[in-house]
This record gives structure tokens, C-alpha cells and sequence, in this order.
């Protein structure tokens, strides 16, 4: 799956199970409003992300009073605004944990991260065996954020792609998602 030209929110539907999006027919696709534990995250067409704690009875509210008590609320967290900007950061801030409830495949998947700074660079390529597909993009986006940490946030590495790697036929065939 080429991940470079998913939306933001695109890859957080990835992540985030269904049953936590918010209003998801009267969000735009490059937008995303979730729940998680705690709080309710809002992931916006340019990737950034806010996090405000949820309100007594959130799930009674319509978007329009969520989006008044945003506005209003002291204690948001605006991630870009305390220099925050790649996944890693929300995800450790949250509390995420890969959903293992549901019934999926697992395969191994072959994972490719380039530094988008210098693209020309060599990338990271590493095989993760017997996983998830959503456990694969967590693990993927927290190398990136490793990755960006090591470089003293100078840099910024993103998950290029990730692809099934099927090797039950002779020899490794790739089978794009």
C-alpha cells in the first residue's frame, strides 16, 4: 500500500477502529474527529492534529456544540503549536494500543520509510513476520518517529509503503494492497 499519497486522515481510519470516528457523514474525507479513552482527537486536512477532553456525555452532542467546545475549552492540546508534527508524538500521547480484538489476517509486510528531507538518501526497508496489517502501520509510524528523534527532529521520515509480502509460493512474491 503506498502510504506517501494517503490523506493524514486516511492513515488514522487506518489506525483508529470505525467505532471511534465521530460524525463520519458530516466530516470532509481529508478530515477525521475520533474518540480515544479520554479524549477526542481532531485530525485536520493538513495533517495537524488538536486533543481536547471528552465532555460529559459526548457521544449526545451534535458536531456543531463538539466544534463550540473545542473552541472554548482550556484545556485543548494543539500538537503542531508545542512542536509536535508526526504521528509518534499523538499516538504515545494517547495511549495507543493496536487493536488485537478483532479477527485479521496476519502476513508478513514489508515496510519502506524515506527521510522526505532527502528523499534521495537511502531509505529503511525491514520485514515485520506474523503481524497485523494495523499493527505493521503502527510499528512503521513509530520508526518514524524514532527515526525523526534521532535526528534531532531535523529531519522528517515517512512511511513510503508497505506491502504484503507472500511467501508461501516459491520465492517471495509481493502482493501490493
Amino acid at each position: 500500500m503506498e502510504m506517501l499519497q494517503k490523506d493524514p486522515a486516511q492513515i488514522w481510519r487506518l489506525l483508529i477502529p470505525e467505532s471511534y470516528w465521530m460524525y463520519p457523514d458530516q466530516v470532509p474525507d481529508d478530515e477525521l474527529i475520533f474518540h480515544y479513552r479520554d479524549h477526542i482527537y481532531f485530525v485536520n486536512n493538513d495533517g495537524s492534529v488538536l486533543a481536547m477532553p471528552k465532555p460529559a456525555c459526548f457521544d449526545l452532542l451534535d458536531l456543531g456544540t463538539l466544534l463550540e467546545y473545542l473552541a472554548t475549552s482550556d484545556d485543548t492540546v494543539d500538537f503542531d503549536d508545542e512542536g509536535e508534527f508526526d504521528f509518534g508524538f499523538v499516538l504515545k500521547r494517547m495511549g495507543y494500543i493496536v487493536p488485537v480484538k478483532e479477527k485479521r489476517e496476519k502476513a508478513t509486510y514489508q515496510i519502506e520509510i524515506i527521510n522526505t528531507a532527502l528523499p534521495k538518501a537511502h531509505g529503511t526497508r525491514y520485514e515485520l513476520k506474523n503481524v497485523h496489517f494495523v499493527f505493521a502501520l503502527y510499528h512503521a509510524l513509530m520508526r518514524c518517529h524514532e527515526l525523526n528523534a534521532k535526528t534531532d527532529w531535523e529531519y522528517e521520515h515517512e512511511v513510503k509503503r508497505i506491502v504484503k509480502v507472500d511467501s508461501s509460493a516459491a520465492g517471495k512474491v509481493q502482493v501490493n494492497l
